[in-house]
């Protein structure tokens, strides 16, 4: 996750509440957010601590999702009868999110790994991660509504 990625995830996030999209479609975006949040402390650990850090990165998104949904419990975020198979909106967008967003990421890496390291197009890095997150926003969309 570059910069760009996380800023503009934290501009979709921005965009879907201030829109109030359904939470099912914000929650994609936190969800990614919270998978970027996850990676940046990863590589800081590596860098400043080992060459592996003890923590591991799916350790690292549960520790970032439950900092970002505990408060959003405790103000009532979390609170309400609407749900996607029996779990609050919010938090299964959040997965969704988490899965869209590593599936970006892999992706970019199998096409750098098919060219010998290098990006089929500019600002591939960026483009695939948002462009699968703004295509399941859209699926999740149609599911919602």
């Amino acid at each position: 996750m570059c910069p760009v990625c996380t800023i503009g995830i934290a501009a979709g996030v921005g965009l879907s509440r201030w829109l109030k999209v359904d939470d099912a479609i914000s929650g994609i975006w936190i969800g990614a957010l919270i998978l970027a949040l996850a990676i940046w402390t990863w590589r800081w650990l590596y860098k400043k601590k080992t060459k592996k850090p003890l923590i591991g990165l799916a350790l690292l998104t549960l520790a970032w999702w439950l900092l970002v949904f505990i408060p959003f419990y405790y103000i009532g975020l979390l609170k309400g009868c609407m749900t996607i198979l029996g779990i609050n909106r919010l938090v299964f967008g959040s997965i969704v999110g988490v899965i869209i967003a590593t599936m970006g990421i892999l992706w970019d890496k199998y096409l750098r790994s098919k060219r010998g390291g290098k990006a089929a197009f500019p600002y591939q890095k960026v483009i695939l991660p948002l462009s699968l997150l703004i295509l399941g926003s859209l699926i999740m969309a149609l599911i919602c509504y």
